[in-house]
């Protein structure tokens, strides 16, 4: 685009991969050159940050609960914690945040991040001593998502 203003530009919505590489390697780049003094932008892609793992429960060999993760810049970003309906108040998501906590502490990560929403398990992050930073009403509609952190060595 040579002359901006007389242009045709088309805003699209795409799921394409090429086009997200395109915008992760741009602002991978424009970090790095921006700000050379903090090296975690320079090995943020390297290192596989942001591709998901999970720490998973088993009992008998089969699955009855697990975290699934990513690894952000120096914090552990949790994505989903479930466990079988049938086996909460067993301590088996106390176990997991503990496994987490312990990958944070081998990985000298900062801390970790996380949201729920109001019907799922705001008091068990409490107890877990998780910090509420942000409440956000109507996320979705009729429903409250808290945003929680834990830094790792408080």
């Amino acid at each position: 685009m040579n002359n901006e203003e007389n242009a045709e530009l088309n805003i699209i919505m795409s799921d394409n991969k090429e086009y997200q590489e395109f915008i992760q390697k741009g602002i991978t780049k424009f970090n790095n050159d921006n700000h050379p003094e903090i090296p975690i932008f320079k090995i943020y892609r390297e290192k596989g940050y942001n591709d998901p793992f999970g720490f998973y429960a088993l009992s008998d060999n089969e699955i009855i609960g697990g975290i699934i993760a990513r690894k952000k810049m120096e914090w552990l970003d949790i994505d989903v914690l479930f466990v079988n309906q049938n086996l909460r108040n067993n301590r088996v998501g106390s176990r997991l945040i503990s496994k987490a906590v312990q990958y944070c502490k081998d990985e000298s990560l900062i801390g970790m991040h996380l949201y729920t929403l109001d019907f799922q398990a705001k008091g068990f992050y409490e107890k877990q001593g998780f910090k509420l930073i942000a409440e956000i009403k109507d996320w979705p509609k009729g429903i409250t998502r808290y945003e929680f952190i834990r830094y790792i060595n408080d």
